[in-house]
């Protein structure tokens, strides 16, 4: 059995107290024989066809092997149903129309009546049974293949009664995998500056927005959350000590260390892929300008300045190009920097101002917020800056958008429902939901890579 992963903070000179936060879970999980598919081999579907539809999928309640817990079983797959409709590859069939209640539904290939599942038009389903025994639980999950009769993949995950969520979480991943050969993003965590009156503090929060988790304490201002390639350690700005300073906290030893604290600005750091370095905005030398430093806090040298200033910067995912902005045309624009050439070229030309890039997952689109109406709105446009287009419409000022590690997503912060909350939506701007619903507001979202212990 592989041992759950924890999060934790240290008890330092200024940490309160020392804490332990769970934020991610890899639990115990087995495969049921199904060879071809128990791995993710190979696709089961072709999600990327142009007339592509939503999956009709039945989702029954789970069986109990005791009577133990129902309320534990009503939340998974109350958990499962919300995982399967944000994958937005789905649509679930009416619970009323099943044939038959959760203790006469089969759980097993042999005891799963598939006629009767094809008379409603289902195309897959769901079956999973559970038994709590202590403080110990066994969950046995399955997805069927209703047209062809046959099940395609099958998991058992062991762990602690309270772990039923995670285990869910890694049932839809693996589901995912399955039937369109990607993994999907339910065991990722995304994490955000939360702001309370003068006090600005480092929070994480599950994908779907549950458990949200404090990672500082300082009753300070910390911003600019950065999460490192792996996962493992996360890059932060503190004012804790004064002026602004870079700290990293290993997340799984419990520990904080000072990155960059050179006199000036040390904001805005952004992990390397590949390497052991970051960029960030310094102005050691007076003018805030973008660095390489390694990740001791070395300087390795000027990636990109101007007489302006420069800033949020922001990594391809080969390391090779950095996109950033800059002011040196007057207003702030997105820049792209060839990092070993050196040669950079200015892609956005419309609009007055224009900040905080991203690049994706797959390297083929950056996505950034722009001021356009009076309000910032979420753009995407290719790091060669054609083919520009509009995520977000209204509805507030939309923010700092960061992408899920599948590159399907964004996350950013928008005051669409009055304060400023961390959002989620498709690229295509549908699907959009509120992912915090804490008091006070929250600004800045980074989302989490893959994990890298599963």
């Amino acid at each position: 059995m592989t041992k759950g992963r924890a999060l934790k903070m240290s008890a330092g000179a200024k940490v309160p107290a020392a804490r332990f936060l769970r934020v991610w879970l890899v639990v115990a999980v087995s495969c049921l024989a199904w060879p071809a598919f128990c791995g993710g081999e190979r696709a089961y579907i072709d999600i990327t066809r142009p007339n592509f539809e939503k999956l009709p999928i039945a989702i029954p309640d789970f069986k109990w092997q005791n009577r133990r817990e129902k309320d534990l079983g009503r939340e998974m797959v109350g958990t499962l149903r919300k995982d399967i409709e944000i994958s937005g590859f789905f649509r679930q069939v009416d619970p009323a129309l099943f044939p038959g209640d959760a203790e006469t539904i089969g759980v097993t290939e042999k005891e799963v009546r598939f006629d009767r599942w094809k008379k409603i038009d289902v195309e897959f389903l769901i079956r999973a049974l559970y038994e709590v025994k202590g403080g110990s639980l066994r969950l046995e999950a399955r997805l069927f293949d209703v047209v062809n009769g046959k099940r395609i993949l099958g998991k058992v995950f062991e762990g602690r009664a309270g772990d039923g969520r995670a285990m869910i979480h890694r049932f839809v991943d693996e589901v995912l995998l399955t039937l369109t050969g990607k993994r999907g993003i339910f065991e990722t965590k995304i994490a955000f500056v939360q702001v309370e009156g003068n006090v600005k503090e480092i929070h994480v929060v599950d994908f779907d927005g549950e458990n949200p988790v404090p990672i500082t304490r300082d009753g300070s201002i910390s911003l600019s959350p950065a999460w490192s390639p792996d996962g493992a350690r996360m890059a932060y700005v503190s004012y804790l000590e004064g002026s602004p300073k870079i700290f990293v906290l290993d997340l799984l030893k419990g520990s904080r260390r000072l990155l960059s604290g050179y006199k000036g600005l040390n904001i805005a750091p952004a992990w390397r892929p590949g390497a052991s370095e970051l960029a960030a905005t310094l102005s050691r030398k007076g003018n805030p300008d973008i660095y390489l430093l390694t990740d001791s806090g070395s300087v390795r040298r000027r990636l990109a300045g101007s007489w302006a200033i420069e800033v949020s910067p922001s990594w391809s995912p080969d390391g090779r190009r950095l996109a950033y902005v800059s002011g040196e045309s007057g207003s702030p624009q997105i820049y792209v920097l060839e990092v070993e050439g050196g040669e950079e070229r200015r892609i956005t030309f419309e609009g007055e101002y224009n900040t905080s890039p991203a690049w994706s997952p797959g390297g083929d689109w950056i996505a950034y917020s722009g001021l356009t109406g009076g309000s910032h709105e979420i753009f995407l446009i290719r790091p060669d800056g054609t083919d520009k287009r509009r995520v977000t419409r209204g509805g507030g000022s939309n923010e700092s958008p960061t992408w899920s590690p599948d590159g399907r997503m964004l996350a950013f912060s928008s005051t669409r429902g009055g304060r400023s909350a961390v959002w989620i939506t498709n690229l295509d701007g549908t699907e959009s939901r509120r992912l915090t619903k804490m008091a006070g507001s929250q600004r800045l979202p980074d989302w989490s890579p893959y994990f890298t212990d599963r």
